[in-house]
């Protein structure tokens, strides 16, 4: 959806349904063994911690990219 102010996009907000895309693609609901799967990586912190190592790279790639101070 857009929103536009003299002739300009000003505003944009994605309409998104994740849940019946990955039905379609097969992946949700998960199997049985999926699920397990999923759980034990919320349980054993394993998914937090992929998900601090991910944001920890982002920012490095980010400060690459980052023009150097005058």
């Amino acid at each position: 959806m857009l929103g536009l102010r003299d002739g300009k996009v000003a505003v944009h907000e994605a309409v998104r349904d994740d849940v019946a895309m990955l039905g379609q693609l097969g992946i949700f609901p998960p199997t049985p063994a999926i699920a397990v799967r999923m759980l034990t990586w919320r349980v054993t912190g394993r998914a937090a911690r992929a998900a601090a190592h991910v944001t920890a790279q982002a920012a490095d790639a980010a400060a690459l990219l980052a023009p150097a101070p005058a």
